[in-house]
């Protein structure tokens, strides 16, 4: 079959206007050398200072902001998107977070949880910190609230009983960022919007971070940091040249902001920054992608249990049922490379179901409660029968079976044979493949048949420079770059898995410590 290729434009409904970077207003910058400062001066001439500048505005971003503001620092803060659409991925994401009862069980989990690839010296640093994550929420007006589900997410990993998972009074809608970002503006920190930054100014001499470069209106400006700069702009997502280096299983595609696009993780290098954790993404099953809204996947449900899951051969390969969050069904499942064909032939896959699922409900839009960037920006009402869907192309339709197999080029004959199969499956009441429950055993009968084409919806990418305990930035030798911090999922500290929330949890918790360690820094000399 012929996918189409990915693309790096943000989508036809402008959600980045403003945020790329304009070639022409970069070259007009000629008079900075490669260090990225006026020639023949050590110091840049700024347009801007600041004691801590910050890049992003997504919960890392902002408790670093707070944290070096309410510790006497001047705070610059800088967002690449619109007003409307800063927050990064933490604004659209579940609003949930998890602390630990005790330290020595936090350890063993979260140890655990990252699979040997995070120093024990930094997981006891994010552990120590989340212990009084609640205390610092509740200064915010946050009320921590046991949220019900993901207590704990793995409990078959060891010190699971530790986890206790929150919410500010229910998950979704921006409830725990939008208190946070209120702190910010109760404290006048400024914010520039639509300044994405383009490089980082580091001394020539000692290789210390200066400031940053950046473009506000297409033309570019240069921001002294006196203190220290805090990379908080999150992953790569959106930059589909690094998911094809890093990431296993490309393309997928993703849930949260598109002002994802590796920017920090590129201006670390240059520094340079050693990276890690670069091939970890956690993603779920059960989002479609559509022009409308490229690249921004929407998630599609199909209603009741009458449907399978068939890879690219027309087999089905798991059980539709099982739990895919937070990384579950992708790294599980999807994940297969068949290497005789050279192919991730379970990305796309294809939920296949009839007419009588059809007639159910609407497959498009998912839950109706905010969460992801469609739940927030796409103000799509879908047809209650799909029909609309259909028109649109979203939903294949095919008057048979062969005829659908033939759309979606399947061979025919293997796509038959295994929805026949299921079939008989759901007349015995037993899955002896993949051991789906009696219960949701729902036959596929009446044509026409139809499918969606689902991809893996990556929620946030782990992967960036490395960061020590203290959240500064290091080279590949482990020393700090001087003045550099880093927080959230720019790096994160989780090298595998996290439980529920813990991306927000930690993003809060390694914003706070950088905002603390940017902010106690000695200024900058003169020279």
């Amino acid at each position: 079959m012929t996918e189409r290729k990915p693309t790096r434009e943000m989508n036809r409904r402008g959600f980045l206007k403003g945020a790329a970077v304009a070639a022409p207003a970069v070259a007009a910058a000629g008079a900075w050398d490669a260090w990225g400062q006026p020639r023949g001066r050590q110091t840049p001439r700024w347009d801007r200072e600041a004691d801590v500048v910050i890049l992003g505005t997504g919960f890392a971003g902002l408790a670093a902001a707070i944290t070096a503001h309410d510790a006497g620092a001047k705070v610059l803060v800088l967002e690449k998107m619109t007003r409307e659409h800063e927050g990064g991925n933490s604004r659209v994401s579940g609003n949930m977070w998890w602390t630990p009862t005790n330290l020595p069980e936090a350890l063993q989990h979260m140890e655990a949880l990252s699979n040997g690839l995070t120093d024990k010296e930094s997981i006891r640093a994010l552990a120590e910190a989340m212990m009084g994550l609640n205390e610092w929420l509740a200064k915010m007006g946050v009320k921590a609230a046991p949220l019900g589900i993901f207590q704990p997410e793995h409990p078959e990993l060891p010190g699971a009983a530790c986890v206790r998972t929150w919410s500010n009074s229910g998950a979704g809608d921006g409830k725990l960022w939008i208190p946070i970002r209120g702190e910010v503006e109760k404290r006048g920190i400024e914010v520039l919007y639509e300044t994405p930054a383009v490089d980082l100014v580091l001394s020539p001499s000692t290789r210390e971070v200066l400031g940053v470069r950046a473009t506000a209106a297409g033309k570019p400006i240069a921001i002294g940091a006196r203190k220290g700069v805090i990379l908080a702009c999150g992953g790569f997502e959106f930059d589909f040249e690094m998911q094809k280096q890093f990431l296993p299983g490309w393309p997928t595609y993703g849930r949260g902001t598109p002002g994802n696009t590796g920017d920090g993780i590129r201006m670390a290098q240059k520094a340079g920054a050693a990276l890690w954790h670069m091939n970890n993404s956690l993603a779920g099953i059960g989002c479609m992608m559509v022009p409308e809204f490229e690249p921004v996947l929407i998630p599609a449900s199909i209603p009741g249990n009458g449907y399978i899951l068939v890879d690219k051969t027309g087999r089905r390969f798991m059980s539709e049922l099982r739990d895919n969050r937070h990384g579950f069904g992708h790294k599980e499942h999807l994940l297969f490379f068949d290497g005789v064909i050279g192919d991730f032939t379970r990305i796309p896959c294809y939920a296949i179901f009839d007419e009588t699922t059809r007639l159910r409900g609407p497959v498009v839009g998912g839950a109706g409660w905010k969460f992801g960037w469609f739940g927030w920006f796409g103000n799509y009402q879908a047809s209650r029968d799909n029909s609309k869907e259909i028109e649109k192309g979203w939903i294949v339709k095919g008057e048979s079976l062969a005829d659908l197999a033939e759309r979606l080029e399947i061979k025919p004959a293997e796509l038959e044979a295994t929805v026949a199969r299921y079939n008989g499956y759901c007349a015995d009441k037993l899955d002896p493949e993949f051991a789906r429950p009696a219960r949701s055993l729902v036959s596929i009968e009446k044509p026409p048949f139809y499918c969606v084409k689902m991809y893996p919806a990556t929620y946030n990418t782990q992967g960036g420079p490395r960061r020590n305990p203290n959240c500064e930035v290091v080279d590949p030798d482990g020393r700090p770059i001087p003045r550099l911090y880093s927080a959230g999922e720019l790096g994160s500290f989780w090298g595998w898995m996290y439980n529920g929330g813990g991306n927000n949890s930690e993003a809060l918790c390694t914003g706070r410590i950088a905002g603390g360690n940017a902010a106690a820094a000695e200024r900058v000399k003169e020279s």
